[in-house]
């Protein structure tokens, strides 16, 4: 063909006759410039592509067309002067085509392409088919391949044939570990018999299979993996099987820390001080703790029988209301109210109702807080009825009394103020209620005096007050207001003095995370910065460094001084430690006279090495205790990750053997972790 067009005064025109037999689309495109230009097209390439006569001659992009071959074909085959085959498919107006393109160069005497000659060939039903389950058959491979399950894929006779990504994610294991070795090998062993049962319901029932069941990752952390069995068949016959699985440790976990946090709040719920009961979606109580039986006087088995109850006849209405708002969702706080006790003793009661939900997010009930106002309700309306009973009352009480009008001005303090602050009265008579409070808890101050002045429930809140000595202490606040012929006059103020409850939580909250001797992190904070940093890094592409740290001696020294030497060398180590790092490292005490370092953020393991030689050269200065000159050194290990672990675990344990290499040479030294070393 290309030497019959060469050889002819007008090569298109001579072979059009010819062209213009074939039922498959040809056409004829010629250089010009950057671009194409139709030159010839047979009567099947006018048809598939709809052009006109008009098309020919015209530049490739000035052809309205929307069937077009991507003119990147036309350039590859000009530049490499050899034929081209493609399947690609052509959208026209009606319909998409697909077709096997064969794209021929035609050069001239000089070897350039001037023209390329283009035949198009649809392809058949069977071919279509073909390629679409070829297609569906990749679109499977990369569902499976990218599924963030774990997809293993088992024979019908239930042995394993392979597995995806997900499932080396999850396990640690690759499909051809398992393979080699056994997928029950990860399995826990009480748990084999549960998998294997499930195996038989899916494999001889053709049955979907749900279940948990617990195994081993590779580096020995206990799973716990949720599985579904799915039966595949084909025309009704079961010919294999796939499982899904899902890891769901942490969820365990978590069900776990529930069931201790449930039981934590259970000690809470039997030694609270304050009255505590449960109310189902009807208003019956089902369960009382035992503040409650000793304020009402009802046990809980009286309640949950109808034996008596604490609504006074005339409140009952009030109750109902309460009932249908929490059955909306509505907690109430602060809700001020009467309850009657079992022997007839009225009292004034403040109420917090919370709404319980179950699974499906329907209220079911509800927990109630109250609280005994009864002697507070007595000295507001002694209060009323006379100022100098007031001021008895008041001078008698550790708690700061103070009485304002409702522009926040205070007029009355009580003599506590002075005991407990300080400051005499006359600091205050006058001034805002906001006189003497800490900058940082003004604002919330004044947003719950305002809201109970606006109408809103007494709510009782912890702010700092100014000492006279300059420091601050934490009260407890109780605002509540005082009425004279039913309308607000005044607001009183109850605070106590909470600095100790403060201290404590604080250091409850302290102990939870930092060493109780030496002061400096413990081994939960250490654990949970790690774990955080190996996040960060993952996202920054940085490295860590984790240094392990043993004292050297240190038995001898305990031996040699006493235990009260040995604790002051672990104090003094964890100092020097502290001195030795940057602001953003982390230094703790693991446990005994071992610690660790965390080095997050770095670039190489010239920085943990640098870092090693300041830890040491602290150590050189001996110790002095009770007269006693005392020597102390360490041994490092250093490991680095991702170089030399692929999680937090392997990072301390490899930073544990460099640790032990270190120490063989029986001197202050460190070691950076080799993959010898394991």
């Amino acid at each position: 063909m290309e030497h019959y067009i060469d050889n002819s005064p007008h090569p298109t025109l001579a072979s059009a006759e010819f062209l213009d037999l074939i039922p498959d689309p040809v056409f004829l495109i010629t250089e010009d410039d950057e671009t194409f230009r139709y030159a010839y097209a047979n009567p099947a390439a006018f048809h598939l592509f709809a052009l006109e006569q008009t098309d020919i001659g015209k530049k490739l992009e000035e052809v309205l067309s929307s069937a077009h071959i991507p003119l990147h074909y036309y350039r590859e085959v000009q530049a490499s002067k050899t034929k081209l085959e493609v399947m690609e498919t052509i959208h026209t107006e009606d319909s998409a085509i697909l077709g096997d393109i064969v794209l021929n160069p035609i050069l001239s005497d000089d070897g350039h392409c001037t023209s390329i000659l283009v035949t198009c060939k649809e392809q058949t039903e069977r071919t279509k088919t073909a390629r679409l389950l070829q297609e569906s058959e990749q679109r499977y491979q990369s569902l499976a391949s990218n599924h963030p399950y774990g997809i293993f894929v088992f024979d019908e006779n239930g042995h394993l044939k392979s597995g995806n990504i997900g499932t080396e994610t999850i396990t640690g294991y690759s499909a051809e570990e398992l393979l080699e070795t056994s997928f029950l090998s990860m399995i826990v062993a009480s748990e084999i018999d549960k998998v294997k049962h499930h195996f038989y319901e899916t494999l001889h029932k053709n049955r979907l299979e749900r279940y948990e069941f617990a195994c081993h990752h590779k580096n020995n952390q206990l799973l716990y993996l949720q599985a579904t069995n799915i039966p595949i068949l084909l025309d009704g016959l079961f010919v294999g099987m796939h499982v899904l699985v899902t890891d769901i440790t942490e969820i365990i976990h978590a069900k776990k820390n529930l069931n201790e946090t449930k039981a934590k709040l259970e000690i809470f719920w039997e030694n609270s001080a304050v009255p505590i009961f449960y109310i189902d979606a009807k208003g019956n109580i089902v369960k009382v703790n035992p503040a409650f039986e000793e304020l009402f006087e009802y046990t809980e088995e009286e309640m949950i029988n109808k034996k008596g109850t604490l609504i006074p006849p005339a409140m009952k209405p009030d109750q109902i209301a309460i009932l249908e708002r929490i059955l909306q969702g509505e907690t109430i706080q602060s809700h001020d109210t009467v309850r009657i006790t079992k022997s007839g003793k009225l009292l004034n009661i403040i109420s917090s109702y919370s709404p319980v939900r179950n699974e499906k997010h329907e209220v079911i009930g509800a927990t109630i807080i109250s609280k005994n106002v009864t002697e507070l309700k007595k000295v507001e309306r002694e209060l009323q009825k006379s100022q100098e009973k007031y001021k008895l009352i008041t001078e008698s009480t550790l708690d700061i009394i103070t009485l304002m009008n409702l522009s926040g001005e205070i007029e009355y303090v009580s003599p506590a103020s002075e005991k407990v602050l300080g400051f005499p009265d006359h600091v205050y008579i006058g001034k805002l209620f906001t006189h003497n409070i800490h900058p940082e808890d003004t604002f919330k101050l004044i947003d719950n005096v305002t809201a109970l002045i606006n109408g809103g429930q007494p709510t009782p809140l912890d702010v700092r007050y100014l000492h006279r000595d300059g420091h601050y202490i934490w009260m407890e606040v109780s605002p509540t207001p005082v009425y004279a012929n039913g309308k607000m006059t005044q607001l009183v103020t109850l605070a106590r003095d909470v600095t100790e409850r403060k201290r404590l939580q604080s250091d409850i909250a302290k102990m939870a995370f930092y060493d109780h001797l030496s002061g400096i992190p413990n081994r939960r904070s250490f654990d949970d910065t790690l774990e955080k940093a190996v996040v960060q890094a993952s996202r920054t592409n940085k490295k860590i460094a984790v240094l392990m740290l043993d004292g050297r001696k240190f038995k001898k020294i305990n031996d040699q001084f006493g235990h009260d030497a040995g604790d002051a060398v672990i104090k003094e180590m964890a100092t020097r430690l502290q001195a030795s790092i940057r602001p953003g490292d982390t230094a703790a005490r693991l446990g005994g006279d071992e610690m660790g370092v965390i080095l997050p953020e770095i670039d190489s393991v010239d920085i943990a090495i640098a870092t090693a030689k300041q830890i040491l050269n602290s150590y050189e200065t001996p110790v002095f205790f009770n007269g006693h000159k005392i020597t102390m050194g360490a041994g490092i290990g250093i490991s680095i990750y991702p170089d030399d672990a692929a999680n937090e675990k392997q990072l301390i344990k490899h930073a544990d053997l460099a640790l032990y290499e270190a120490k063989k040479t029986n001197r202050d030294a460190y070691c950076v972790y080799e993959e010898s070393q394991r």
